[in-house]
């Protein structure tokens, strides 16, 4: 954990989710990286969230970020990356990750 001096909320999530990125927090940074180009959605739970773009997936699960592509012939078919969240660039490479996922054209 870096040298920041943490609010007593978010101190009291760290100890309850072992890290200082749990869940909340990592999709209040994505939906600021995000803005109008995608939207986050939430399972019928509310367990976790997502993004889903032409049949690519960003999932918040347990501190990290899984990004997923259900896509056929494309280079990252059936690709699935784990990004573990230390700090904010980790989300960002995520959501780069997820975005070039879902901008691959079609191999012939």
């Amino acid at each position: 954990m870096s040298d920041e001096i943490l609010k007593k909320e978010d101190l009291f999530d760290v100890i309850k989710h072992g890290t200082a990125w749990f869940d909340k927090k990592i999709k209040e940074e994505l939906e600021k990286l995000v803005s109008s180009e995608h939207s986050m959605r939430c399972d019928s739970d509310d367990e976790y969230h997502y993004i889903y773009d032409n049949e690519c997936y960003l999932f918040i699960l347990k501190g990290k970020i899984e990004v997923r592509c259900d896509r056929e012939n494309v280079f990252s078919s059936y690709k699935t990356v784990e990004f573990p969240i230390t700090n904010v660039n980790d989300i960002q490479m995520a959501y780069e990750c997820f975005r070039s996922m879902t901008m691959e054209d079609e191999e012939e």
